[in-house]
């Protein structure tokens, strides 16, 4: 993420670009009665509390009680594979459920997200230790942006498939890869 906001860098790879040309729907803005439901696709969303903004995907507004008013949204976040072992895509959703809160007044208890590969919607409920996980992931990102300095890389799984890993290289930051060890591993290769 710093990458992105504070040296505006950013390159698209095939998970970017099937993501973007997936979410083509969903980013028209559009309001549509569907039944019990109002669908509503690329709402502009902000909380001055987490001091995020952004766009949802779909948030569904469900009838109240009784039965007329849409009073209860449900966002809806799309996502191009399948689960992931992470939980970043839930602390997306989160943020946006904490944004329609501010914004509307109202209680988010749940939202869902859909893997369009497989077409599942998988519910996920915003309990306290996901919002308190939320919370931090702001109030970190602000630090870092507040500081402008990238933090260094950290090798995990999920760098696999980052779009930006060639310009990170997280590899390069662990501790055992060192111009040090470099040296000392050059010199102690048998001569070719």
């Amino acid at each position: 993420m710093a990458l992105h906001l504070l040296e505006q860098i950013w390159r698209d790879n095939q998970y970017t670009t099937e993501g973007t040309y997936a979410h083509k729907k969903v980013d028209q803005t559009a309001n549509l009665k569907r039944g019990d439901k109002r669908h509503v696709t690329g709402m502009m969303l902000a909380s001055y509390k987490l001091g995020v903004t952004g766009r949802a995907d779909l948030v569904e507004f469900r009838t109240g009680d009784n039965g007329i008013s849409f009073k209860i949204p449900y966002p809806v976040d799309f996502k191009r594979g399948k689960k992931r072992r992470w939980d970043n895509d839930e602390v997306q959703l989160c943020a946006q459920a904490l944004c329609l809160e501010e914004i509307l007044g109202v209680d988010v208890p749940a939202g869902a997200i859909f893997h369009i590969k497989s077409q599942h919607r998988r519910e996920v409920l915003f309990d306290e230790g996901l919002r308190q996980q939320t919370i931090d992931t702001a109030a970190r990102l602000h630090e870092i942006v507040s500081h402008r300095v990238t933090p260094p890389a950290q090798w995990k799984a999920r760098c696999k498939g980052c779009s930006l890993l060639e310009t990170c290289m997280p590899k390069a930051w662990r501790p055992k890869a060192t111009a040090t060890k470099y040296l000392a591993d050059l010199l102690e290769a048998p001569p070719q």
